[in-house]
């Protein structure tokens, strides 16, 4: 396809996967960000940016879908405002040239880079992130801009870091260089090993990066003595260090008692055994066969190309406590105290995906007694002890979810000997997938309290218990501390909003797949804190009147997949009258006749938004409407009984208003109009009108503004006038007579007042400016204060077909109208005849059944 482009005035110019073969044209050129990546473009030209100069952020990635793109030399070279620039995908095998030294980020990844040279960023004095991982270098770039502070070199082929890789580089707080030497038996992605078993790192070869924090070191197939992790004990700023998927077998983990400064260490994916045994045979053939084990929630699946982990695979709740150790998917089938000395003050612990299932006696986390967060989950966890998790005295989150343990999620928990829990730390509790239906029975209140004394409880998930009715005792005895509470999931056909009075914290309610039909009236005795209600994936069929008129903190409002046909007025109005600002209703039956007239006229001119209107909110009734966008009903097939009357009121009193006054101009109006000039005679006198001796015979005006009428009128109309013919006539001339300086209204007055007649050159674009209309109300005031008619209009351009003065002018004075011919050889007549109307007065050619009204005073 060829690629276009309006001009638009914007600063943002998105084409991301458009199917564009070339740069477009015509972008405007106070554009600030161009995104073109994932397209089909083969050639960048030098005038592709020409004009572009204002660009501060350029996507080039994946232009031509990962094949390879020619950019020409220099093609950045007038970009000097540009600090983010992203060539990735794009097969280079080399750095473009004369790159723009305001680039701050430049991303290079994913091509086909062997070597660079020395100076290919030495003169980017403002580069601070530099992306070269996935491409073939075989050794760290040299001559890299010390303004650096993150560099990627992961996944190329560079066997050794020597001591003077990174030497000035003394700004650099991030350096990614993992995958240089994969273990390739098992990537998931093209491999080629090293010679060597694993990348090879000088002793001091990071001594100078004194403000190094995060430090990726992951696929590098090394073992973890003391000594493996020396070059960065004098990294002061370090504080993410990440070895997963190392394959290490064995930790000495004194060795991170010497990193005091770092916020998270990651060790997950690994061989890592329990610390008790003292010796784990090499395999020979470097590969050893994992157990079969679950795979922890926070590690995402591989890819070809995002083969990275960070700390975004961790939860925020965990990153934000303190000191992070991940340990999740090892080999640790038990756990020991000495397991994790040596680590240092540990905030957060995941141990997820392990696979161990030994009994838990309340020693095995001594060593880490400020441990806050602990994941369990995805192992096989056996709580048979009363005092499992006793040392941990400053827990406050245990996750021990998809684990068969007693009052823990998805245990199919229907039966337990404890009626109550006690914590007064725990703050979030997991309890999904159990029978909570079976323990709350109606009749047997032993269960009511179960979580009653969980004193400091805030998120409470009872979802999937196969709950059908929630006693009412069960209400208040709810910790009254929550801010979340979800019980979706389940099969409750009724819900008690007015037990929710005494949850003053409460901020969000999910009740989402339940079998709710019908919602009673929220009113303002539930809880004033609640902002986020979900009630989607119900049966609701139809909405009370004022349906919401309690907490006005309720900003979002789920009611999507449910079975609403329309929502009344009332109810609209409710919601309006709240803080509601996101409404969702997607996947309802809505019914598109006129019944939902106001629902949709409420829709169009509402602030709440409404997610994915056009796309998922549709008719299902009637069957021709089946399928369509609710929005796009036609509305004007449907009469607004309410609009319908005020328009009538509005119409019939228009049209009262309009024959009084036409009734009254009728009969009156010549009374009227003797009374007010009756009036100004009384108050400014009487005054003469006679007009002096006429000084031109004829002042005629046209546009000016147009160069061939001007043209026209010097050249032919003046010639033929002045110059030629028996008798000349002298003309009065806008470009010619008028004195310089003299206001518009005092040249016209005077020009109109001292010449015998007025032409008016008349053309289609002089018609519709003032000066036509104010000369032409000068020359009419003329005929009605001193009866003498001096109009004469000189067709130039078919104009004014259906005026009706023009009518009235043919009709009194047919010769005053004189029109240019419309062929050549008429030319001589027209002359002559124009001659002829402009030396005879208007009142001789008058029609004679009208000329009695035009007499010389």
């Amino acid at each position: 396809m060829r690629s276009s482009l309006l001009h638009v005035n914007l600063s943002g110019c998105y084409h991301q996967g458009r199917h564009l073969d070339s740069v477009p044209s015509g972008i405007t050129s106070n554009a600030t960000e161009l995104d073109l990546s994932e397209n089909y473009i083969t050639n960048i030209s030098v005038k592709s940016f020409s004009n572009l100069r204002n660009l501060t952020k350029l996507d080039l990635s994946w232009a031509n879908k990962n094949h390879a793109v020619n950019i020409v030399a220099n093609v950045f070279k007038n970009l000097t405002k540009l600090n983010h620039l992203s060539l990735t995908g794009n097969c280079l095998n080399e750095t473009p040239s004369n790159l723009p030294h305001s680039v701050e980020i430049l991303e290079l990844n994913n091509n086909k880079i062997i070597l660079l040279d020395n100076s290919s960023f030495a003169v980017m004095t403002k580069l601070e992130a530099l992306d070269l991982s996935f491409n073939n270098l075989t050794r760290v770039p040299t001559g890299l801009p010390p303004s650096l502070t993150m560099l990627m070199l992961g996944s190329n082929k560079i066997p050794y870091i020597s001591e003077d890789d990174f030497h000035g580089l003394h700004n650099l707080k991030i350096l990614k260089i993992q995958g240089n030497c994969p273990r390739c038996q098992n990537a998931p992605y093209p491999c080629v090993p090293c010679q060597k078993t694993s990348l090879g790192i000088h002793p001091y070869a990071f001594h100078n990066l004194t403000q190094l924090e995060t430090l990726h070191l992951g696929r590098k197939l090394i073992d973890l003595p003391e000594y493996t992790l020396s070059p960065l004990y004098g990294l002061r700023n370090l504080s993410a260090l990440n070895l997963g998927t190392n394959f290490i077998i064995k930790s000495d983990s004194k060795i991170f008692s010497k990193f005091q400064q770092l916020k998270m260490i990651y060790l997950a994916e690994n061989r890592l055994y329990p610390s008790p045994v003292k010796s784990i045979a090499n395999p020979s053939d470097g590969f050893h066969q994992r157990l079969d084990l679950s795979i922890s929630p926070y590690i995402k699946p591989h890819t070809d190309f995002a083969y990275d982990v960070s700390h975004s695979l961790i939860k925020q709740e965990c990153f934000d406590s303190g000191r992070v150790l991940i340990l999740s998917s090892n080999n640790l089938f038990f756990i020991s105290p000495k397991q994790f000395e040596g680590y240092g003050n540990i905030a957060c612990l995941n141990l997820s995906g392990n696979g161990f299932s030994a009994a838990l006696n309340g020693t095995e986390f001594s060593s880490l007694p400020n441990l806050t967060y602990l994941d369990l989950s995805f192992n096989k966890i056996d709580l048979a002890y009363d005092n499992a998790f006793i040392e941990l005295q400053k827990l406050k989150v245990l996750d021990l979810s998809y684990n068969p343990v007693l009052n823990m999620s998805h245990n199919a928990i229907s039966i337990l000997t404890t009626k109550q829990m006690h914590s007064k730390s725990l703050s979030e509790l997991q309890f999904t997938d159990n029978n909570l239906g079976t323990l709350w029975k109606e009749r047997d209140g032993s269960y009511e309290m179960l979580f009653t004394n969980l004193t400091n409880l805030t998120i409470l998930d009872i979802s999937q218990n196969r709950i059908t009715k929630i006693p009412d005792n069960v209400y208040e005895r709810l910790p009254h501390n929550l801010t979340k509470l979800r019980i979706s999931g389940n099969s409750l056909t009724d819900f008690k909003w007015n037990r929710l009075k005494c949850f003053h914290q409460l901020q969000i309610l999910d009740l989402s797949f339940n079998s709710l039909s019908h919602v009673k009236g929220i009113n303002s005795n539930i809880t004033q804190s609640l902002t986020f209600l979900d009630l989607s994936h119900n049966h609701i069929f139809h909405l009370d009147d004022g349906f919401i008129k309690g907490p006005k903190s309720l900003t979002t409002l789920s009611l999507s997949n449910n079975k609403l046909t329309t929502i009344n007025q009332s109810t609209l109005l409710s919601i309006s009258n709240n803080q509601i600002k996101t409404l969702f209703l997607q996947q309802n039956p809505f019914q598109c006749t006129c019944y939902s007239f106001e629902f949709i006229l409420w829709i169009e001119n509402s602030n709440v938004k409404i997610p994915r209107l056009t796309t998922k909110v549709k008719c299902a009734t009637p069957e021709n409407q089946k399928g369509r966008a609710l929005i796009y009903f036609d509305i004007n097939q449907c009469v607004n009984d309410s609009q319908a009357f005020q328009i009538y009121i509005l119409i019939t009193s228009f049209i009262f208003a309009f024959m009084f006054v036409t009734t009254v101009a009728h009969l009156f109006y010549w009374d009227a109009s003797y009374v007010v000039h009756f009036m100004k005679a009384r108050l400014k006198g009487y005054r003469s009108l006679n007009s002096p001796e006429s000084v031109y015979d004829v002042f005629v005006t046209y546009d000016t503004r147009d160069p061939h009428v001007s043209e026209w009128v010097m050249k032919n109309l003046r010639v033929k006038l002045e110059e030629e013919g028996e008798t000349h006539l002298p003309l009065c001339l806008e470009e010619r007579d008028w004195p310089l300086g003299v206001p518009l209204v005092d040249n016209l007055t005077q020009s109109i007042q001292y010449s015998r007649k007025t032409l008016f050159v008349l053309t289609e674009g002089y018609v519709k400016t003032g000066v036509f209309k104010l000369a032409m109300y000068l020359a009419h005031q003329r005929l009605l204060d001193e009866n003498v008619d001096v109009i004469v209009l000189l067709m130039l351009e078919p104009v004014l077909q259906h005026s009706h003065f023009l009518r009235l002018r043919r009709r009194l004075c047919e010769k005053s109208v004189v029109e240019w011919p419309r062929t050549a050889a008429a030319e001589a007549w027209f002359w002559q005849n124009l001659r002829s109307v402009v030396r005879v007065d208007n009142q001789i050619m008058y029609n004679k059944t009208y000329s009695k009204y035009f007499t010389n005073k």
